[in-house]
């Protein structure tokens, strides 16, 4: 099937909606959060069991995210007798048409490994932090925080495809 656009419409015959927007723009821009600032999205200790996620914004599979305040994110009760590392993410939701930060609780191992991702037509998820939840802690401190956000693979940075190049 061959598609073109975007055309005005004339009685009708264009119809576009917000896929076809998402399409576009994700052709142009890459997926990754906005580094305007170095806290953009940026994860530290909240009060208790809790992460605190900076404002900023992102990008994902041509949808835009915005955190206009610091958000406070609740993690799960430490387990008794081994660490886990939850991840925090930014996840869009094809079903839900939005996209929120969430954090992804991990399993409690001697030695733990952070969730996998979710990559998929209806979820996609950015990994802006790990975080190690040690054994039976009731605080997070900042060394147990790992940023994310600059790894390619979990996060990135939102990059234009489209470069011009001037003598």
């Amino acid at each position: 099937m061959e598609k073109s656009g975007f055309f005005n419409s004339s009685d009708g015959d264009r119809v576009y909606d917000a896929t076809d927007f998402a399409a576009y723009f994700g052709s142009l821009v890459s997926n990754g959060i906005f580094y305007a600032t170095v806290t953009n999205l940026q994860v530290s200790p909240g009060i208790g069991l809790a992460v605190s996620v900076a404002a900023g914004s992102a990008w994902i599979t041509g949808y835009r995210y915005e955190n206009t305040d610091a958000l406070n994110m609740l993690l799960a009760t430490a387990n008794g007798s081994n660490p886990r590392i939850d991840r925090i993410v930014v996840r869009l939701s094809q079903i839900n048409r939005s996209i929120r930060l969430a954090v992804v609780t991990g399993t409690p191992a001697a030695t733990p490994v952070a969730p996998a991702l979710t990559r998929t037509s209806d979820i996609y998820e950015l990994g802006i932090a790990d975080v190690l939840i040690p054994t039976a802690a009731t605080v997070i401190a900042p060394n147990n925080i790992t940023d994310t956000r600059l790894n390619a693979s979990l996060c990135g940075t939102v990059n234009s495809l489209v470069t011009a190049i001037y003598e």
